[in-house]
């Protein structure tokens, strides 16, 4: 309620006043046209003979003894044309017909009664479906307060709301003057309206750029115009003066022309907008524009250019209800425009309205057709037929109501679907697409357009229970990024690849709760959960149908299988990537290692040469001929071992470490001990992370053998798996506590050192910080004299491949 009440005071003070006034002159005009005398009669001119055509069943005429086919000679006095014109008699007031039936003169006394039911069901029709048009318009401005398309919109609903009267007053009250004038305004100023919408929507025309000044010019004429008839029905009644019927008809018809004038730049200026502008969704909007501006230009045209052509259409009220119809027309297409291309979360209104309009419309247009039918087959009519006519019409709509439903379903996209045509579009859109991002993203944008969600969240399993929202919309707090983890009962619904609804788990995952879905649809590979969509309420409010239930389950699948493809693919590129490292790094091993070793060898194998008359002993040259092609073969052994796919997991790399040290140290005569666990877990390490451990653990030893004089060394090795984060920590805290660690200590038996001193330490402790950085963990040495050294890696193991 508050929000409600913070939203309503966002609308302007003049939205308000504005829907109070119109209100005000329809209740008016109704109340008035109640008031006015009816004759219930119609009369034809034939060889300038006014003939009773039609007479009302039930109506004054009728009670007062006229037939069809009598030729009316006078009115009190007054041929039948003169007294219309100049006389405006009460209801109950008794006039004196002079009429000539089968060829004898008579008087006959008429009293004027009062508007019949057949009227009355009509104005009061049209009365209540205009009122709560103008009531519902402020609903746009609560979702659109700023924007100046939606206010001329809003505006254009309240003028036409009074233009729906269609029609003067005869009466010469003060109001009826009230109720005249504001007609005559309306009606004037619609077109000048639509112009100035169709100026700003859905962008600035040019003629708006040219001409900023265009609107006032044209709200300027209307209201002068507007002004000027009015002030003359005023005088009229209150000033007499000469001719005066004369001149109003003439300032009337001046508003009309201007009128039709304005709705016949409107339907220019939209056509222009449709020529000019290039983007398909604006002019899909212009294109439904046009038909609504069409069809409500024809009525001002036809008044203000053909008014007779309204004398041929027969049917009753015909008037009134071509001008409804053509407004209503052009309503429903800017409604279609504004709310089937933006979306401005009121679909469920907007559905809602067309279809209470349109059951109300055909009601109306059956019964009045209905009615014109009785006329002209039953000569009798009376009130039962009547009651009877206005069930047929509710029968009928009952009959077309679900063919209604269905039409206003299309017109926002949302009527019964193809499943497999909707299966294959969604993959024909994803065709192509490898980079894992863009997958997701085109995967959640896909599905959206079917179905149109209010929040949507796509989550994937990061390791065991573990799951990373990758895309989100629509909840109330970001959650993209945050790592959250959920329980086995989650996790066994998920494993049944079944859709359900978060209401069924007796325990919910917090994310649940905070974005309120409504649908879970479990991401399934080989029988383990991949992920899941977390579906929230969708625009439309309706539920989800067993077909939506259908798709949603066949596009998880098609999302798996793109997804497997996805990873193959970036599988692909980085084990591509990582050849392309691994070339370098062998490239720079061999020109360090190997290359620097070959030169030792033949400067070495060079020198007996050289200086065999200086030195007396070759032995010692050959001796380290030796030591250096070992020390080489040892170095490729590695190299060779570092590339080897096989070796790419944790216990192969501890069974290097074990036989490789036992070997080295066996040559200086140091004893070797391994603190292994005696099951290894299946880890995977890359060939980059095997061997910056490799060589950081041979710069420890190598320093304990040349610097500790050790008698044993101990290599000691645990592995630690991955623990989930406290809930609330920041995703950067939980994303390092899910990777598995790694913890390396060599231990010597040796004679120790001091504490070394900032900067102090020599090459070998800086490559093996540098090393242990560049595996994301850290290093530590401990050290004291006659205690041994005890070095200690803690190293975070990556995942083998990337997942984008």
């Amino acid at each position: 309620m508050g929000n409600l009440n913070l939203s309503l005071r966002r609308i302007p003070v003049w939205a308000y006043l504005l829907i109070i006034f119109v209100i005000v002159v329809k209740t008016t005009w109704v109340f008035l046209t109640y008031q006015t005398p009816v004759d219930g009669i119609r009369a034809e001119l034939r060889n300038e003979q006014a003939v009773v055509s039609h007479i009302e069943p039930a109506g004054p005429a009728d009670k007062a003894g006229l037939r069809l086919g009598d030729i009316v000679i006078s009115v009190d006095s007054m041929a039948l044309g003169e007294f219309c014109n100049t006389r405006y008699p009460e209801m109950g007031e008794t006039v004196l017909y002079r009429i000539v039936r089968d060829g004898k003169e008579m008087i006959i006394p008429f009293t004027f009664g009062g508007l019949s039911a057949g009227i009355l069901g009509f104005f009061t029709g049209v009365y209540i479906l205009f009122t709560i048009f103008s009531i519902a318009g402020i609903y746009i401005l609560l979702k659109q307060p700023r924007d100046p398309a939606a206010s001329l919109f809003f505006i254009y609903i309240q003028l036409f709301a009074i233009t729906s009267n269609s029609g003067y007053l005869g009466s010469q009250s003060p109001f009826a003057l009230f109720v005249n004038a504001s007609f005559t305004s309306a009606f004037t100023l619609l077109g000048a309206v639509l112009v100035h919408f169709h100026l700003l929507f859905p962008k600035h025309s040019v003629f708006l750029k040219k001409f900023r000044q265009l609107p006032a010019i044209i709200y300027g004429i209307g209201i002068i115009l507007s002004l000027y008839a009015s002030v003359l029905l005023f005088l009229s009644v209150y000033y007499p003066f000469p001719q005066a019927d004369i001149i109003i008809s003439k300032a009337i018809d001046y508003t009309l022309i201007f009128s039709a004038l304005t709705f016949f730049f409107a339907l220019i200026v939209v056509i222009y907008q449709y020529i000019t502008i290039e983007s398909t969704l604006e002019r899909n909007q212009l294109r439904v524009l046009i038909i609504g501006s069409f069809f409500t230009f024809l009525t001002p045209m036809t008044m203000a250019f053909f008014p007779g052509l309204f004398m041929y259409i027969s049917f009753p009220y015909n008037v009134e209800v071509i001008h409804v119809l053509g407004s209503i027309i052009m309503i429903i297409c800017i409604l279609v425009a504004l709310f089937r291309y933006r979306i401005w979360d009121i679909e469920v209104f907007i559905r809602k309205a067309l279809l209470y309009l349109g059951a109300t419309t055909v009601i109306i247009l059956t019964y009045l057709f209905l009615i014109w039918i009785v006329d002209r087959v039953v000569l009798n009519e009376n009130n039962i037929v009547r009651f009877l006519i206005l069930g047929v019409s509710i029968i009928i709509f009952l009959i077309f109501r679900d063919r209604l439903q269905r039409l206003i379903d299309r017109i926002f996209n949302r009527e019964t679907y193809d499943s497999a045509t909707v299966v294959s579009d969604f993959e024909a859109k994803l065709a192509g697409i490898y980079r894992f991002d863009e997958l997701k993203q085109k995967i959640v944008q896909s599905i959206d357009e079917i179905f149109h969600f209010k929040s949507f969240i796509f989550s994937l399993r990061k390791s065991g229970l573990i799951y990373e929202p990758a895309i989100t919309f629509g909840t109330h707090k970001p959650v993209t990024g945050s790592i959250f983890e959920i329980n086995h009962e989650l996790e066994e619904r998920l494993r049944k690849s079944k859709v359900f609804s978060p209401e069924e788990l007796n325990q919910k995952t917090p994310i649940f709760e905070e974005t309120h879905g409504e649908l879970v649809v479990p991401l399934v590979s080989d029988g383990q959960p991949d992920g899941f969509f977390l579906c929230g309420q969708k625009k439309s409010e309706r539920i989800y149908s067993r077909q939506d239930i259908q798709v949603l389950l066949l596009l998880a699948r098609r999302v798996i299988a793109l997804l497997y493809t996805a990873r193959l693919y970036q599988n692909d590129l980085d084990r591509q990537l990582m050849l392309e490292r691994e070339r370098a790094r062998i490239s720079q091993d061999m020109h360090d290692d190997i290359g620097a070793g070959l030169t030792k060898i033949a400067m070495i194998s060079e020198a007996p040469v050289n200086t065999c008359e200086q030195r007396k002993d070759n032995n010692v040259q050959l001796i380290k001929v030796a030591s250096s092609a070992r020390d080489m073969i040892s170095k490729l052994n590695v190299i060779v071992w570092a590339l080897n796919p096989k070796y790419d997991n944790l216990d192969s790399l501890a069974s290097y470490l074990r036989r490789y040290f036992g070997e080295y140290l066996e040559n200086f005569g140091i004893l070797f001990k391994t603190d292994f666990p005696e099951k290894i877990p299946d880890i995977p390490i890359t060939p980059d992370t095997r061997r910056n451990i490799f060589y950081a653990v041979q710069e420890a030893i190598h320093n304990a053998v040349k610097h500790a004089a050790c008698s044993e060394i101990c290599l000691s090795l645990q592995p630690h798996p991955p623990t989930s984060s406290p809930q609330g920590e920041g995703a950067k805290g939980e994303r390092s506590s899910c990777l598995n660690q790694l913890t390396i200590t060599i231990q010597d038996k040796g004679k120790g050192f001091e504490k070394l001193k900032p900067g102090a330490g020599g090459n070998g402790l800086l490559n093996m910080k540098k090393r242990a950085e560049d595996l994301g963990g850290s290093f530590e040495i401990q050290s004291s004299p006659g205690n041994g050294t005890r070095i200690r890696f803690v190293i975070n193991l990556p995942e083998n491949t990337t997942k984008g």
